[in-house]
């Protein structure tokens, strides 16, 4: 598995209230997480740092008693069960913590596997599936404008361009209970998975989004690509992509 990541505050935010993690030394299976936080001063980077690391190492201990089984098992429960506990946590902090009230943040999490994809999410951060024959947008926002938008009150420029594009209707961390949505997909060698904060979405379309990944040169010159162009766009948020390309059983790659 070929990867890359990268994180950029951009030119306005004064944090950089993402997070992401890889996890590569799981074999046959890689854990990428991406969360994009939300709140008062800090709380926003506290919510994103507590999903991804609570969430992350519980994924690495389900998988790592999974490691060796000749079946490849159902992941799903194991996605939901990682999410729901940093959801707890994160819930945990915001009450018992002056400041902290009410802070949140959204998380995509993901394990693959040389043949398959298990993903769970909540929020408007994004998975995306790029394959030869075109690219496809794997998770589905929680957002009010996408509400509107699937109810036939938006047109697809008037999301774009939105004023209240970024509120959610889900986020992780701001309720005792919430919903975890999950996809599950199969994927080829050569296919690559991405996942984005709206930092890159909101100012690159997935058109572009789709040339870059297939035209441009490495993994980390397509991500580093992916970030300029949003910068290029104002950068008007914190931008992190991740992406992981399917070459089999092989790891490789960077972080930045």
């Amino acid at each position: 598995m070929k990867y890359a990541a990268k994180s950029h505050i951009g030119l306005v935010r004064q944090i950089n209230e993402d997070e992401f993690a890889l996890h590569v030394d799981l074999d046959p299976y890689q854990v990428v997480l991406v969360a994009d936080g939300m709140g008062g001063h800090l709380a926003g980077e506290i919510a994103s740092s507590i999903a991804v690391e609570v969430a992350g190492q519980y994924l690495r201990e389900k998988l790592s008693a999974k490691t060796g089984q000749e079946a490849e098992p159902d992941l799903s429960d194991s996605i939901v069960e990682a999410i729901l506990l940093a959801n707890e946590e994160i819930f945990r902090r915001g009450q018992s913590t002056s400041g902290y009230s009410g802070m949140g943040t959204t998380i995509v999490a993901g394990i693959v596997s040389p043949h398959s994809i298990t993903m769970g999410y909540i929020g408007d951060s994004r998975g995306y599936l790029i394959k030869p024959e075109g690219i496809r947008q794997l998770t589905d926002d929680h957002s009010l404008v996408n509400e509107l938008y699937k109810n036939g009150q938006l047109t697809e420029e008037e999301v774009n361009s939105h004023p209240q594009r970024n509120i959610l209707t889900r986020a992780l961390g701001t309720d005792q209970r919430v919903e975890v949505d999950l996809i599950n997909t199969r994927w080829k060698e050569g296919d690559i998975l991405l996942l984005c904060t709206d930092g890159l979405t909101n100012l690159v379309s997935d058109e572009e989004i789709e040339q870059v990944m297939k035209h441009v040169g490495s993994l980390e010159e397509k991500i580093d690509k992916l970030i300029e162009r949003a910068l290029e766009e104002g950068g008007t948020d914190n931008i992190t992509v991740v992406a992981l390309q399917n070459t089999g059983r092989e790891k490789r790659g960077e972080t930045q």
